[in-house]
């Protein structure tokens, strides 16, 4: 429901923005159809790069139906009269969907891209931390520390199975894990809990599991 408030904002945007695009167009600087058409398309474009698909779904529609009505003859009506109008009507509506789409679904392989880019700076700074510990602290401590610590987690827990020790990092924490975690080391089994962002999984030496982990966080890369 919290996401609500902001995408009904944007989508009155949107609404706004095309309203504003024919109150220029057709009062303040009177325009023909084709560059009045330009405009409403480069919008379009530009809240699909910016916002997404749904308000420029949103815009496009409304942008064709203004379009027709204060642009096409006879002006002031939904009715076309001539059938060439018609082609450019549904030639504009399909061009800024499949635009927006496209433009949509670039920048979203462009976010991926970051966020992979991202995850292997994080390895990275992670593998060279491992490299770093020392011997002020047990091993097993240290390595969730940092785990945290490089991967933003809100909580990080670490089951020895060997010793039953239960190592703890993060600001928050886990509590009443303690048998998942022994099965996950015992039997190499694995809990996800996707509404807090929690996995639970077994740390494998070969194909035997030695130990589990709990992660907490929205951070942690995808396997």
């Amino acid at each position: 429901m919290q996401a609500l408030g902001p995408l009904a904002l944007r989508l009155l945007l949107s609404a706004a923005g095309v309203a504003s695009i024919t109150l220029v167009a057709h009062k303040v600087i009177p325009g023909n159809p084709t560059t009045v058409a330009f405009a409403y398309l480069l919008f379009v474009l530009i809240i699909a790069s910016t916002w997404g698909f749904v308000e420029a779904c949103l815009s496009s529609i409304l942008a064709t139906l203004a379009f027709n009505f204060f642009f096409l003859p006879p002006v002031g009506t939904f009715t076309i009269s001539d059938p060439q109008n018609w082609v450019a009507l549904f030639s504009f509506l399909a061009t800024s969907l499949i635009a927006s789409r496209l433009s949509d679904k670039a920048k979203q392989r462009a976010r991926y891209a970051v966020e992979r880019q991202q995850d292997v700076e994080r390895l990275y700074t992670f593998s060279r931390a491992i490299l770093l510990l020392d011997n002020t602290a047990p091993l097993p401590k240290q390595l969730v520390q940092k785990l945290a610590e490089v991967f933003g987690l809100s909580a990080a827990v670490l089951y020895d199975r060997r010793s039953s020790e239960i190592y703890r990092a993060g600001p928050s924490d886990f509590e009443g894990l303690h048998e998942q975690l022994r099965d996950a080391a015992l039997n190499g089994t694995t809990f996800s809990d996707s509404q807090h962002h929690r996995i639970i999984t077994a740390v494998r030496l070969g194909s035997e599991p030695i130990a589990s982990i709990a992660l907490q966080g929205a951070q942690m890369p995808e396997a």
